[in-house]
Order: C-alpha cells, then sequence, then structure tokens
C-alpha cells in the first residue's frame, strides 16, 4: 500500500509571508511618495502679475504699444526706468512704475518716491518738471497735470527735478535701443522689485520630503528585521 503525506506549511510561515509581503509593498509605496515630494520641491511662482513689465530697451515697450517711465532727480539719479501697462493718466504710469506720489496741499505733485523729502512747503524754484516723447530725444512739457494727461500707447513719460541754479529741466536722452539701466538703490521701486517672480518658500517641501525618506528608512529596517526573522525560523523548521 502506497501512502502519501501531505507536507503542511506552518501557520508561521505563511503569517511571515505575509507579513514580509505588506511591508514590502508599504516600502514600495513609500518610495513612491518620497520621490515625488523631491520631484515637486521646486519652487513655484507666486503672486500677482506686476504693472512694471519687463523689457530690454524702451523700444521693445514702445513697440508694444506700452508706455516707458523715466524719473530722473535733480542729482541725475534714476528714480524709474520701467515700461507699464497701465497708463490711464500721468499718475497712474507713475504708480504702476512703482513711484510713490506725494501732494502738497493745493493737490500739486510735490515728491515723487519721497525726492525730495520732505517735500517743500512753499515754492523755492525747484519742482518736478512733467514731459512727454516719442523718440527719448523731443520732449514736449505737458500743459495739464498729471492726474489729468492721457499718455499715448507706445510713448514715454520722463519727469526730472530741476537743480536750485536751474528755472526748470529737460529730461536727458533716453536712447530706445540701449539697455535699460537700473535704478538708484534709493528710488528703486518696491512694486517693481517684486514683479520678479518670488520662488515660494521651499523649507516646508523640504521638510516634508525629508520626513517621507525618514519613515522609508525606519520600514526598511523593519523589513529587514522581518526578512532576517522569517530565514531564521524556516531554518528551525
Amino acid at each position: 500500500m502506497t501512502y502519501s503525506r501531505t507536507v503542511r506549511t506552518p501557520q508561521g510561515h505563511r503569517t511571515g509571508h505575509r507579513l514580509l509581503a505588506a511591508l514590502v509593498a508599504l516600502l514600495a509605496g513609500l518610495v513612491v511618495l518620497g520621490i515625488a515630494p523631491a520631484a515637486l520641491a521646486a519652487p513655484v511662482p507666486q503672486g500677482s502679475p506686476a504693472r512694471a513689465l519687463p523689457a530690454a530697451t524702451p523700444q521693445d515697450c514702445l513697440s508694444a504699444g506700452k508706455v516707458w517711465v523715466d524719473v530722473t532727480y535733480s542729482d541725475g539719479s534714476v528714480l524709474a526706468n520701467r515700461c507699464v501697462s497701465e497708463h490711464a493718466t500721468g499718475e497712474t504710469a507713475l504708480k504702476a512704475a512703482g513711484v510713490a506720489v506725494n501732494k502738497d496741499s493745493k493737490g500739486l505733485i510735490c515728491a515723487l518716491n519721497e525726492h525730495p523729502s520732505p517735500c517743500p512747503t512753499s515754492f523755492n524754484g525747484q519742482y518736478w518738471n512733467y514731459y512727454s516723447s516719442t523718440d527719448g530725444k523731443k520732449f514736449s512739457y505737458y500743459q495739464t497735470a498729471a492726474n489729468a494727461s492721457k499718455p499715448k500707447p507706445g510713448s514715454i513719460e520722463a519727469w526730472c527735478y530741476n537743480k536750485k541754479t536751474e528755472k526748470s529741466c529737460t529730461p536727458p536722452t533716453l536712447s530706445l535701443t540701449a539697455d535699460v539701466p537700473e535704478a538708484s538703490a534709493a528710488g528703486t521701486p518696491a512694486a517693481v522689485n517684486s514683479a520678479a517672480a518670488s520662488p515660494a518658500p521651499a523649507s516646508s517641501s523640504s521638510a516634508r520630503t525629508g520626513t517621507v525618506w525618514g519613515i522609508v528608512a525606519v520600514v526598511a529596517i523593519i523589513v529587514i528585521g522581518a526578512v532576517a526573522f522569517v530565514v531564521v525560523r524556516r531554518r528551525r523548521h
């Protein structure tokens, strides 16, 4: 008579196999989660669209139908040299370029970007001269206030503050094809500086990524321990 013997797998082996499979699956999932945040951790530009537009040269700005704002103080410092898309009035264009506008009790502009500071309490012969131009060479003096002027698309809004020894001033010639000079530190508009897209803080993403990889390391140690446990039990049985 032939006897057959059924070999049964110990319950502990089956449990060990299931535990090992579950831990391996968990490890694989955590690896995927760890890779995904790392791939997505690159800073993403935030913030609202800037009103001051980047332009390689003033000509680029004018050709696009925008308005170029050029503001020069009496000492030659450039307070603004920017392309703007909002120019319903001359004052709107100034603010779009990030220039702070201060007015006296009569409603007249007495300071731009705190130049001069404080605003003169009485007229001393110096004031902000307001011009318009299309080529950066010939300037036409505005006969209306900045809050009532209507800058034309493709034109230049130019401002200059005359010296005490001058009765008036004319804006310096602006090359339409030259690289854009930076505004002076004292007059760099805050709104313009924020125009460049600011990267979102990546510290939170880095922290999440580091946490995930820490968990992956712990689970990996557990899996190795589980594998060693199963191997030892197999040898004993």
